[in-house]
């Protein structure tokens, strides 16, 4: 694909799982995650005022340069993938948290979150 940026996944014999796959590797071999460091910081504060009920849900542009991708979770119905399920899958490759730290396994649920809700909300969020 970084090749051939025309190339049409759905011509080729590839499941869904290699697509996948493919996807999840490239992410986690990216020098920093596609959530940076930085942002998930403001993300998780952002999150944890709107649990206290004294926050907004993150601006657009406390998002900006994330790529979207959210048309496997309109067709949930068919590869029951919703918004949550593709969330769980792919938090730990786009926001890769240091797990050595008690923080990041206490947020664990705070990142799946905010991964899910960027799905959901992807035409606001980009």
């Amino acid at each position: 694909f970084l090749a051939d940026h025309s190339l049409d996944l759905a011509e080729k014999d590839f499941t869904v799982n290699t697509v996948a796959g493919a996807m999840k590797s490239f992410f986690s071999e990216l020098p920093d995650p596609l959530v940076p460091y930085n942002m998930q910081i403001e993300l998780v504060e952002a999150h944890s005022a709107t649990r206290d009920g004294g926050g907004n849900v993150p601006t657009a542009t406390t998002v900006n340069g994330l790529v979207p991708s959210h048309r496997v979770s309109h067709n949930q119905r068919v590869n029951l993938m919703t918004s949550e399920n593709l969330s769980i899958c792919f938090w730990p490759t786009l926001m890769r948290p240091d797990f050595s730290t008690m923080d990041a396994l206490t947020a664990t649920r705070t990142y799946q979150t905010i991964i899910e809700l960027f799905i959901q909300q992807c035409p606001f969020f980009f």
